[in-house]
Parts: C-alpha cells; sequence; structure tokens
C-alpha cells in the first residue's frame, strides 16, 4: 500500500463529536501516520485481547492490521466520512463493527425523503427482493433533533454470507449539517445483540455547534 493512499500527518478538526462511554466505543483515526497507526493498533489488540481473555495471535494482528487498512482508506477517501468509531465488545476473531459519521446537507421535507437514507432503502439491483430485508422507525436524538430515523437491511453478500447493515440519519435545525451514522457486519447476530448499545450511541452524537 502506497504512503499516499492511507498514510497522512494531518489529522484535521473534529466534526462529529460523542461523549460514548470509552469502555465501548473506541476512535478510529482516518488519518494518521505509519508510527501512530503502528502503535494505536498495538495498544488496541492488547487491551481487546485482555478483555475478551483471548490470545493474539499473529493471524489475528494480521487480520485486523488488514482490516483497519482497507477500512480507513474506504471510509476516507470512497465514503468521505468525517469520523470513525469502533464497538468493542465485538471478540478479535469476528470482523470488527465499525460505525461512521458523516455530515450530509439536505433540503428535502424530511429524514427519510433525503437522497442518503432513501439509498439505503431501495433493494440492490443485482440481488432479488427476496432475498432482502429492509425496516425503519423514527429515531430521536436528544443533540440532532426529533426528525430521525433508523433503517436496517440484511442482504447476500455472496452465497455464503448476510450482510447487515445499520443506518442513523437526523435532519437536522436549519443552518446545520444533517448527520447519518452508518455500519455494517458480516454476521447478522453480532448487529442482533449490538443493536441497543448502536441506539445508545447513536443518541450521544452531536455537532460541535449543537451542544
Amino acid at each position: 500500500m502506497s504512503e499516499g493512499t492511507l498514510w497522512s500527518a494531518d489529522l484535521g478538526e473534529l466534526h462529529v463529536d460523542t461523549d460514548a462511554n470509552k469502555g465501548l466505543w473506541g476512535y478510529l483515526w482516518l488519518q494518521m501516520d505509519k508510527k501512530t497507526f503502528k502503535d494505536w493498533l498495538d495498544a488496541t489488540l492488547a487491551d481487546l485481547a485482555a478483555a475478551h481473555n483471548i490470545e493474539l495471535t499473529r493471524k489475528l494482528r494480521r487480520f485486523h492490521k488488514s482490516f483497519y487498512e482497507q477500512t480507513i482508506v474506504t471510509l476516507r477517501d470512497k465514503v468521505q466520512a468525517d469520523e470513525a468509531f469502533i464497538y468493542h465488545p465485538v471478540p478479535l476473531t469476528y470482523m470488527p463493527l465499525v460505525m461512521h459519521a458523516t455530515r450530509i446537507h439536505c433540503d428535502a421535507r424530511d429524514a427519510s425523503a433525503c437522497e442518503g437514507i432513501a439509498a439505503v432503502t431501495v433493494p440492490h439491483p443485482e440481488i432479488p427482493e427476496w432475498q432482502q430485508r429492509t425496516g425503519s422507525i423514527p429515531f430521536a436524538s436528544p443533540h440532532l433533533g426529533e426528525d430521525g430515523v433508523r433503517v436496517t437491511r440484511s442482504y447476500p453478500a455472496d452465497s455464503a454470507i448476510m450482510m447487515t447493515s445499520v443506518t442513523y440519519h437526523w435532519h437536522t435545525a436549519p443552518g446545520l449539517p444533517d448527520v447519518m451514522l452508518r455500519g455494517h457486519h458480516d454476521d447478522p447476530e453480532v448487529v442482533a445483540a449490538a443493536m441497543e448499545p448502536l441506539d445508545d450511541f447513536a443518541r450521544t452524537l452531536r455537532l460541535p455547534r449543537s451542544r
């Protein structure tokens, strides 16, 4: 992986804030230099291995190193996420559950009509509709307002994996950008077990100006 693809010394400024429980949630820097990434990965994996009482093997470390390298590139360069957060209770033997927050602009009447959130409710054109499941509920936030929605979606990633995504979106007050929080996992049971903590975490998000 080239230096210019992943690594940057410019950490930028915080776009979306949270006071979530640090025992449950970790911050994933989307821009950091190589040494900082190594130090962060070593410390994070050691802490999680101790918390889950599991041996941190070389295979597990390689898996997580590759996962986070690819995730950082995808979230920063393709998704253009503002912040990313890691849910720590997921065991190291599973794919990590990473939630990313993005500010978007939408002038639609309400949250459910915004382009970003509408996209996750439309069936994937290359997957039979009967294989896809989508659910949507109103989701208020003490910091981002009452006009919010949570969308869950399950769909086959391939013949053996059922991917589950969770998306939160808040249509904020005039003059403030909307906030979208998204994440996905290849084990529906992991998402189901994390749903209540995900909801609790989503309610902690705020824009710096909305405190």
